[in-house]
C-alpha cells in the first residue's frame, strides 16, 4: 500500500470518528441491543476492538441501570455514550475491513474449514495476532497494522491446512489409535501398515494441494477400511492360543482367495474390516442376487419362446427348435418372404408406421413425464415422513419446486450460529437433500417484521449463509449448485400481528430446484 493510500485511509479512520458526536436522539434499551447485536455480526469486536470493548461495557452498565430502576436521564446518558462507541465500532469495522481487504481471504478461508471447531488453538494463535493488526489499525497505525495482518497470514493458512486434515483424516487417524489400543501393532502389523500408508498418502495429497477432497477422501476411506480391518484381525488373533503374526498371514490367505472369488464376480474388495462373516454373507448375496437374475433371464427367453412360436404358428410354419435366435431368423426369412405380398400396401404401412412412431414418441413423453413425477412425489412423501412436524414441514412452492420449510431450525436472538442441537435436524436435511443429487439448491432466511428491515436482512443472510455452509461442507456440494440469501421478513408465511405468526416467519427455507 503507498503513501497515498494509507494517508487517504487514516484520512477515513479520522473522519469516521468525528462523525460520532454526542445531539444524535436517545435510542430505547431495545434499540441499544439491537445495535450492539449488528456490532457482533460485523465482527467489531475483532475489527475495532477499542471501542466495541467500550461499547459493550457502557451497554451492560445501560443494562444494569434499567434493571436497578435507575433514573431516565442516567439510563439514557448510558444509551447514548454507548450508541456513540458502537457506532464508531462499526465505522472503524468498515474502514479495517478496507484496509486489510488482502489479508481477510486467508482468513475466511480457515473459518470456511471450521478451523475454530476443529483446531482451536492454531486458529485462536491466528486470531490473535490478526488483532493485533485490527487494534493498531483502530488506533491509527494502518502501516503497523498492514505487517502484524501479514504476520497473521501463515498462521490461518496453518490453521485452514489443520482443520482439512482433520476433516477429512481426522477419523483415519482415531480408528488406526483403536487398532494400535486393540493390539494391531503385533497381531495385525501389516494389515496396520496399509492403514498407515493410506493415511500418509492422503496426508501428502492434502500438503500438495489442500483442496484436492476426492483423491484425500479416498484414501482416508482406505486408512479407515484397513484400521477397521487390523482391529479386527488383532481382536480375532488375540483370542487365538497362540498370539503371534502367522495367524495373521492364515487369515489373510483366505481373506485373499475369498478377494478372488469376488473380483471374478465384479465385487471388489469384500468387508473383511466387519469380519469374516460379514464378507461371507455379502458374497452369498451378490451370488443370490446372479442367480435370481439369471432365472429372470430364462424366464424372459422362454416367453420369447413361445412369442416366436406363436408367430411361425401364425404364419403356418412349424418348429422344434428351442434356440429364440434360430426362431427369430426363420420368422425373419419368412416376414422377408411375404414381402412381395404386401408391395401395393407398402405406402399404406409407411404412413401407418410414421403415425405410430409418433404416438410411440408421444407415448415414451407422457411415460417419462409420469415417471418423473411419480418418482417426484415418491420423494416427496419420503421427505414428508423423514422430517417430523416439530421440525418443520415439506412442501410445493408456485415453481412446482420442493421446499424443507425448516421451522425447527431456530437461532438465538440477533445470531446466525447453527447450534449443536439441531445437528440432528440438519442430518435429516442432509437425507431429504440427498434424494437429489443433481437438483440445485437454494436456502433462504427468513425473520419476522420486528426491528429495523436492514437488519433483518442482514441478520436473514447470515443464518441462510450459514446453513448453506454446513450444507456445502458437510455434503461437499459445489458452489454452483447451491447459494443462500436472506429475505429479511419480505416474505411471511403468517401474520406479523401474533406471536405464533411471527415465530413462524423466523425460519430457514430450503428449496430444491427442479
Amino acid at each position: 500500500m503507498n503513501k497515498r493510500v494509507v494517508g487517504t485511509v487514516i484520512g477515513s479512520l479520522i473522519l469516521v470518528l468525528a462523525l460520532a458526536r454526542p445531539g444524535y436522539a436517545v435510542l430505547s434499551i431495545d434499540d441499544l441491543s439491537k445495535l450492539m447485536d449488528s456490532t457482533r455480526i460485523a465482527e467489531a469486536d475483532v475489527f475495532a476492538p477499542q471501542a466495541y470493548e467500550k461499547a459493550a461495557k457502557i451497554a451492560a452498565q445501560a443494562q444494569d441501570a434499567v434493571k436497578r430502576g435507575k433514573k431516565k436521564k442516567t439510563i439514557e446518558d448510558f444509551i447514548s455514550e454507548a450508541s456513540e462507541f458502537a457506532q464508531n465500532a462499526l465505522k472503524a469495522t468498515e474502514v479495517a475491513k478496507l484496509s486489510l481487504n488482502e489479508y481477510l481471504p486467508p482468513r475466511n478461508k480457515a473459518k470456511e474449514a471450521k478451523a475454530a471447531m476443529l483446531v482451536q488453538e492454531l486458529y485462536a494463535k491466528a486470531e490473535q495476532q490478526f488483532m493485533k493488526a485490527t487494534a493498531k489499525i483502530e488506533s491509527g497505525d494502518v502501516k503497523g497494522g498492514l505487517k502484524e495482518a501479514e504476520k497473521a497470514t501463515p498462521f490461518f493458512a496453518t490453521a485452514e491446512m489443520e482443520a482439512i486434515r482433520v476433516d477429512i483424516l481426522g477419523n483415519a487417524d482415531k480408528l488406526i489409535d483403536a487398532a494400535v489400543a486393540d493390539g494391531a501393532d503385533k497381531f495385525a502389523l501389516s494389515t496396520l501398515d496399509k492403514a498407515r500408508t493410506a493415511l500418509t498418502k492422503g496426508d501428502a495429497i492434502l500438503s500438495q494441494d489442500r483442496y484436492n477432497r476426492e483423491e484425500a477422501t479416498g484414501e482416508a476411506r482406505r486408512a479407515e477400511y484397513e484400521a477397521r480391518h487390523a482391529s479386527n484381525i488383532a481382536q480375532s488373533v488375540r483370542s487365538l492360543t497362540r498370539n503371534d503374526q502367522a495367524w495373521e498371514k492364515l487369515m489373510l490367505v483366505y481373506e485373499i482367495q475369498m478377494n478372488r472369488v469376488g473380483s471374478e464376480v465384479g465385487m471388489g474388495d469384500l468387508p473383511f474390516d466387519r469380519g469374516p462373516l460379514a464378507a461371507a454373507d455379502s458374497l452369498i448375496l451378490y451370488i443370490r442376487a446372479v442367480q435370481e437374475e439369471n432365472g429372470r433371464l430364462l424366464a424372459t427367453q422362454q416367453e420369447v419362446t413361445s412369442k416366436l412360436r406363436g408367430t411361425l404358428e401364425k404364419l403356418n410354419y412349424k418348429s422344434s427348435d428351442e434356440d429364440p435366435l434360430e426362431l427369430a431368423g426363420i420368422v425373419y426369412d419368412e416376414v422377408a418372404s411375404l414381402k412381395g405380398e404386401v408391395a401395393q400396401l407398402s405406402d399404406e404401412v409407411a404412413e401407418e408406421k410414421s403415425r405410430i412412431s409418433e404416438l410411440a414418441d408421444a407415448h415414451e413423453e407422457v411415460t417419462a413425464e409420469l415417471e418423473v413425477r411419480k418418482e417426484q412425489e415418491a420423494k416427496f412423501k419420503k421427505a414428508k415422513q423423514i422430517l417430523n412436524p416439530s421440525e418443520g414441514d415439506v412442501l410445493f412452492n408456485a415453481s412446482n419446486d420442493i421446499v424443507l420449510r425448516l421451522s425447527g431450525l431456530s437461532f438465538d436472538v440477533g445470531k446466525s450460529d447453527i447450534k449443536d442441537e439441531h445437528m440432528p435436524l440438519l442430518k435429516k436435511v442432509e437425507e431429504v437433500v440427498g434424494m437429489f443429487p443433481e437438483s440445485k439448491l437454494v436456502v433462504e432466511g427468513h425473520t419476522d417484521s420486528k426491528g429495523e428491515p436492514s437488519a433483518n436482512t442482514l441478520l436473514s443472510e447470515k443464518r441462510a449463509f450459514a446453513v448453506m455452509q454446513y450444507l456445502r461442507q458437510s455434503m461437499l456440494i459445489p458452489a454452483d449448485r447451491v447459494k443462500s440469501i436472506g429475505y429479511g421478513a419480505d416474505k411471511p408465511v403468517a401474520s406479523n400481528q401474533t406471536a405464533e405468526g411471527r415465530a413462524k416467519n423466523r425460519r430457514i427455507d430450503v428449496v430444491i430446484m427442479r
